[in-house]
């Protein structure tokens, strides 16, 4: 029951491809339907990562998600506005 327990613990290279493959999902293709999926990932990569990382590591690993998000609640913000320029013109 333990070993299974740290099993889940540990950073699996599936949890990496699909946190990277929600990255290129957003960033690159701008699909902002799958930024839940991206946040949930990314936040289970920091909580595994969390167990072995000192203080100082863990809050800028929490400050490069948050910058993360406000990059993308930025693009997002961008995008509707020129949608809206684009629908009063």
């Amino acid at each position: 029951m333990k070993d299974q327990q740290l099993e889940q613990l540990k950073i699996q290279p599936e949890d990496l491809s699909k946190t990277f493959e929600n990255v290129m999902h957003v960033f690159q293709q701008g699909n902002t339907e799958r930024l839940p999926d991206l946040l949930q990932d990314a936040g289970n990569l920091l909580m595994k990562a969390s167990r072995k990382l000192s203080t100082t590591q863990l809050v800028l690993a929490v400050a490069v998600v948050a910058v993360g998000v406000i990059f993308v609640a930025k693009k997002i913000e961008d995008e509707l506005e020129e949608n809206d320029n684009q629908i009063g013109q």
